[in-house]
């Protein structure tokens, strides 16, 4: 995925690029577009500051892209949604497994709710291990089009 950005500072070997966090693809509004930057508007700012490796020696108020692994959006939905699934489940079932005749629900559900719970601050611990340092790099200009959206 690519986004535009602009360069607002360097930083020993850093560039510090302003993007746009609510490009899109530009088929937002028409019919067969995804929409999904409409649904992220209210939530988040209009644009962040990330920190990019400035291997191509772009310059403060240089407009460039920012290109990012595509591997990147599937592991955060993993993380964000995906483990938490499996904790409920894996939750459910043990305390299914482990309760007595009259108990079943109640201990599948906390076991639900416990097994949500872990999963969940996991993710959320591999997570941050991953912002540390995004596979993102810089290339040279602004592209029309940029943060495609898939379609």
């Amino acid at each position: 995925m690519r986004v535009n950005g602009v360069v607002q500072r360097l930083d020993a070997g850093y560039a510090w690029v302003d993007v746009s966090v609510a490009q899109g693809c530009g088929r937002c509004h028409e019919p067969g577009g995804c929409g999904g930057v409409n649904l992220a508007r209210p939530l988040a700012p209009i644009s962040r500051s990330v920190r990019v490796i400035n291997d191509i020696e772009a310059r403060a108020g240089e407009s460039v892209g920012v290109v990012i692994d595509d591997r990147v959006p599937l592991q955060a939905a993993l993380c964000a949604y995906g483990w938490p699934v499996l904790g409920v489940i894996a939750g459910a079932v043990a305390g299914a497994a482990l309760a007595w005749d009259g108990g079943r629900d109640l201990l599948a559900a906390g076991g639900a709710l416990a097994g949500g719970l872990v999963a969940a601050i996991w993710g959320r611990k591999r997570s941050r291990g991953l912002q540390q340092e995004l596979p993102m790099r810089l290339v040279r200009g602004a592209e029309e089009g940029a943060g495609v959206c898939g379609q």
